[in-house]
């Protein structure tokens, strides 16, 4: 009897995991309580809509109407302190919550530091825009289920709509030499202006507008007292264009000779 409890137990368990993960799929993650400061009703109004486009640790993306812009929403999940932690109080777990929540805090405000760094320094190198967005919104997810939010509701930045750069550089290969000096270039400038960053992946975090390299991923910035120093400014460029140097040996060597002579031509 006890063994058949505990498969039972054991197969609903299963079912729920495998529930969660499809809705997970399904979603992209989406929740609306994630990206929300708080949960009280959204006030009337005339409203503008957004739609879904894709999630990253960071943030939600959502598309305007237009279709020639990208709201980026901070996610507040696994990284803001969790309440009913915060009230529980069992002796042999204070060491451990204290930490958690300590992380958890930190995480929370590298985040907000980051967005901060890319509104004031980096609106170029980004691609941020000054698009007059509505107080009120209609969010459409994944599923074409509606959300309607207050703007205030919200910690949020807005893009200019990229094109992954990798995709843009094989749909456009009369521009690939345009392509890498523009790498070169805002890598450069946003090094320069003492701000690292410290998940410089190709495929997924840098995008093309306006036949131009962008920073499309801005929720991993660092200000980092090192790039005052010439060595330490030469190193950091290096090594976030590293990534763009072994993409082009695998997949286009042909361009490398040209990276390394533009690269030196860049260097400060």
């Amino acid at each position: 009897m006890l063994k058949r409890v505990r498969a039972k137990l054991f197969l609903a368990l299963l079912s729920f995991l495998a529930l969660e993960r499809f809705c997970h799929f399904q979603t992209e993650g989406f929740a609306l309580s994630k990206m929300l400061l708080e949960n009280s009703p959204p006030s009337a109004g005339p409203s503008e809509t957004l739609t879904f486009i894709g999630a990253g640790k960071q943030f939600y993306a959502f598309e305007t109407a237009d279709r020639k812009h990208v709201v980026k929403f901070m996610k507040f999940s696994r990284r803001r302190p969790l309440p009913w932690l915060e009230k529980t109080s069992l002796p042999f777990l204070e060491s451990w919550k204290r930490n958690y929540l300590a992380e958890r805090a930190k995480r929370l405000s590298n985040l907000e530091s980051s967005s901060r760094l890319a509104l004031k320094h980096l609106s170029s190198e980004a691609a941020l825009a000054s698009y007059p967005l509505s107080k009120h919104l209609i969010l459409i997810d994944k599923l074409g289920i509606r959300h309607r939010i207050d703007r205030a509701q919200t910690k949020f930045l807005v893009q200019k709509k990229a094109t992954a750069f990798t995709l843009y550089f094989e749909q456009n290969p009369s521009q690939a030499q345009a392509l890498i000096s523009s790498y070169i270039e805002t890598i450069s400038s946003q090094c320069q202006k003492g701000i690292s960053n410290l998940d410089p992946i190709i495929e997924r975090n840098y995008g093309v507008v306006d036949n131009r390299m962008i920073l499309m991923d801005v929720g991993s910035l660092l200000a980092s007292p090192k790039l005052s120093t010439s060595i330490g400014l030469k190193r950091q460029i290096f090594l976030e264009l590293l990534p763009l140097r072994q993409w082009l040996q695998n997949h286009h060597p042909e361009h490398l000779a040209y990276f390394d002579m533009q690269l030196k031509k860049n260097r400060p």
